[in-house]
């Protein structure tokens, strides 16, 4: 697979799966570095691996490819769980340089980017060396994207961060996406620390800008 060996030859080691059930199984048991998954597979699609992966808790970066490039298409790739989405045909040169991109950040967040410590907001305490986020002895499972939003929200309490500067916060690289690609993985954040009402935060959308981590008062 042409895929495959754009990854082997920028020396990554690879596992493939020819199916939607293999993707799931293999992606639970070995909990990759990151998964690429086509949209269209042979018994189901690609968003259901993605999704299910993502219930199953793997929390590694995911890429779908697809070749749907409606911004509706968009929207349900980055709903599901996916951390980007590259609509084909693309360069092989684009591809390797994106999965270098989320296999950079990866490494980076298990160093903890570089910062110490714990933050603590609210009722949040976000540990970004060991990349867990609790609520006393609750922990708030969280993908790579998600925490990242949330350390980078939580850095900059009741500061308007706007769409863009979010992107390129948490990203950290040009990309095809619009700005408002950003606002599935913000939702999903927002829907897990609003199942956790002892939090002490809100996230709140401020139209026309952006988004707002806020400490809830009283």
């Amino acid at each position: 697979m042409l895929i495959a060996e754009v990854c082997r030859l920028q020396g990554h080691d690879v596992v493939e799966a020819g199916t939607g059930a293999q993707a799931i199984e293999l992606g639970r048991s070995s909990q990759p570095d990151l998964v690429l998954v086509d949209w269209v597979l042979p018994d189901i699609s690609g968003t259901e691996v993605i999704r299910e992966l993502r219930r199953q808790g793997v929390n590694s970066p995911m890429v779908m490819l697809t070749g749907r490039s409606t911004k509706m298409d968009e929207v349900v790739g980055l709903e599901v769980g996916a951390d980007d989405y590259i609509t084909k045909p693309f360069d092989s040169r684009i591809l390797g340089a994106r999965i270098n991109a989320h296999l950079r950040r990866s490494a980076l967040a298990e160093t903890g980017g570089g910062r110490e410590g714990v933050l603590s907001i609210g009722a949040l305490q976000i540990d970004n060396a060991a990349r867990r986020v609790k609520v006393g002895d609750d922990e708030i499972t969280l993908t790579m994207t998600e925490f990242n939003l949330l350390a980078v929200l939580a850095a900059n309490p009741e500061r308007v961060l706007t769409r863009a500067q979010l992107r390129d916060k948490v990203w950290g690289y040009p990309h095809d996406l619009d700005d408002h690609s950003v606002d599935p993985h913000v939702q999903r954040l927002r829907r897990k620390l609003s199942e956790r009402t002892n939090t002490g935060v809100s996230l709140e959308a401020v139209p026309g800008l952006g988004y707002r981590l806020s400490v809830k008062t009283g």
